[in-house]
């Protein structure tokens, strides 16, 4: 069996958690599964207009220690909509959109490792807790997991060049890849990776039946000279709530 992308096969596992280090949060009832069909090309179809390439893309991880993105998530089974989310990274400080219940991690360094806050905005409250031993500069967060890819995934022998396009303001280029058992189709991804830095800036994941199944896509993306005040953040605004 050919090798699959393994960025869609993380989705399930690494959306459990928005951090590794990330302090417990609220559960939050799963909403009813949407209706949602946008799509980008019929898998069945002919490729037009797209050539094969066997050429190497060089990975730049260097934007992950200071960058501020918004993208939008999709996973069917487990019944998350087409919700935004929003990271923002410096060397002091991080900020991220947990997708299942709709909070906000916020991390600060101190003396000890990081504060942690897990921000309940639809309460206007916030949980706090201190993680010892730990640095901003450690931490891995959902966007670094999803968007990471193989610089060497054009060479794939199910992999096709399907030409560029702009995803994000960022220039693409955009590959099909099929998986196949015992001759029949298993499933289709499509990866439009960013040209600059080498990452998924979107993907699409869709299964023998043609069901869009695990979707993402970066709606903005900036990296170099981000700060806490580019966060967007004030705890000020909302109420402790003791641990």
């Amino acid at each position: 069996m050919y090798r699959l992308v393994k960025i869609c096969a993380l989705l399930t596992a690494v959306l459990l958690t928005v951090l590794a280090a990330a302090a417990c949060t609220p559960d939050k009832p799963n909403p009813t599964e949407p209706d949602y069909t946008y799509k980008t090309q019929d898998p069945s179809e002919p490729y037009t207009g797209a050539s094969e390439t066997a050429e190497t893309f060089e990975v730049d991880p260097s934007w992950q220690q200071n960058y501020i993105a918004e993208y939008r998530y999709y996973d069917r089974a487990k019944q998350v909509d087409s919700v935004t989310i929003r990271e923002a990274r410096c060397d002091i400080a991080f900020l991220a959109s947990y997708p299942l219940s709709g909070n906000l991690i916020y991390y600060t360094a101190n003396s000890e490792g990081l504060d942690c806050y897990t921000v309940v905005p639809s309460e206007r409250q916030y949980v706090h807790s201190v993680l010892k031993d730990k640095h901003i500069a450690g931490l891995s967060s959902t966007l670094m997991k999803l968007t990471a890819v193989s610089g060497d995934m054009p060479t794939y022998s199910n992999v096709m060049f399907m030409g560029e396009e702009t995803v994000g303001g960022r220039a693409c280029k955009k590959y099909i890849q099929r998986a196949y058992e015992n001759g029949a189709l298993t499933e289709t991804v499509y990866v439009w990776v960013e040209q600059q830095f080498g990452f998924a800036m979107k993907c699409e994941d869709y299964n023998a039946s043609d069901e869009l199944q695990t979707y993402w896509e970066v709606l903005s993306f900036k990296t170099g000279g981000v700060t806490v005040s580019d966060f967007g953040i004030d705890l000020s605004k909302y109420h402790f709530l003791e641990d």
